[in-house]
């Protein structure tokens, strides 16, 4: 089966007209929930579906464990996981650090080159035009839906989810979601990379 991919604009940061450089992203096929996952490996590799479950459940909580106590978890031939960190605020004095002040800002998955050459060999990639690409030429009015139907599904959504539904660079999505803030169709919570957008009742 293949991977079908289409071909999107680098946003423009410098605000000029030259054209602008390409980027392939992935259409996705869909989703496997963790259920639907589960449910695959027990049927293909003949693994006993309680078992299964019980595994993932183990890993899921052992590995919070162990990152939680600062330790970098070796994950099979999938790579190695860990954390990244973050300050409340912009300091330069590592006096003004205190522990209170730093937080968890992400978990980071290291993949493996040799997974990534096994998994590079196995793809079949295909270009098609992807049915949410844009490049503005959808309407406000058609955005407006799929964000209305996200948000049926979702309690918020962050920019990355509105680039996807809507098929708009970075600059696009976030112009067009402060468009909706200021209609109060939306509100926005957090800062930097934690924005979310949750619908106004």
């Amino acid at each position: 089966m293949s991977i079908y991919y289409d071909l999107y604009e680098n946003p423009d940061k410098e605000g000029t007209e030259e054209q602008k450089l390409l980027h392939a992203r992935v259409v996705p096929s869909g989703t496997y929930t963790i259920k639907e996952f589960v449910e695959r490996v027990s049927m293909m590799h003949h693994i006993p579906h309680a078992q299964l479950v019980g595994a993932v459940e183990a890993i899921t909580d052992e590995l919070q464990t162990l990152l939680s106590r600062g330790y970098i978890v070796e994950f099979g031939d999938l790579g190695h996981f860990s954390l990244t960190l973050s300050l409340e605020k912009e300091i330069t004095d590592r006096k003004e650090v205190r522990s209170p002040s730093v937080h968890l800002k992400n978990i980071k998955l290291k993949v493996k080159q040799t997974y990534k050459r096994e998994l590079n060999s196995k793809m079949d990639l295909e270009r098609i035009s992807s049915p949410t690409r844009s490049n503005m030429n959808i309407s406000e009015e058609e955005c407006l839906k799929r964000l209305q139907d996200f948000l049926e599904k979702h309690p918020c959504i962050n920019r990355a989810d509105y680039c996807a539904i809507t098929g708009m660079n970075k600059t696009q999505a976030i112009r067009q979601l402060n468009l909706f803030i200021e209609k109060g169709v939306i509100q926005k919570y957090g800062i930097g990379k934690t924005v979310v957008y949750i619908r106004v009742v």
